[in-house]
């Protein structure tokens, strides 16, 4: 695993295939924190063999300390995956229940509509009523 931090153009003595060289940080164990050029390309298309080490090689405290730190890198993106699945869960639920709000103002306003079909129903019916009587 690597992370692209710049690019660096052929002109500048850093020559691949597609003139292009990216600084890349190692996230392996045996090589961790260590920068390296590689082709831009490294993960699409055709291959390039370019690689080339910027740094040194780690220390051997380094290469102990790689372990720990990729456990935690992994219980990081681990925790990131988890918050991202509370998130599509949290924003699906939020979405039903805006659905079934809108739902239910609908059929408050039917409701309503009923109401207020019932009472002039019931006034005309009184008004008849009342002509009865005369």
């Amino acid at each position: 695993m690597s992370s692209s931090s710049g690019t660096y153009s052929g002109s500048n003595g850093h020559m691949c295939t597609y003139e292009t060289c990216v600084l890349r940080t190692s996230l392996t164990i045996d090589n961790f924190g260590r920068r390296f050029l590689g082709c831009s390309r490294y993960k699409v298309g055709p291959k390039c063999p370019f690689f080339k080490w910027i740094d040194n090689p780690t220390c051997v405290r380094g290469n102990e300390a790689a372990h720990f730190v990729q456990q935690k890198l992994d219980l990081l993106w681990s925790e990131l995956q988890l918050a991202h699945e509370r998130e599509r869960a949290a924003t699906q639920a939020a979405a039903e229940a805006t659905q079934m709000a809108e739902i239910a103002q609908v059929r408050v306003a039917k409701a309503i509509e009923r109401e207020r079909k019932f009472r002039a129903s019931s006034v005309q019916a009184k008004e008849i009523a009342m002509r009865a009587l005369e």
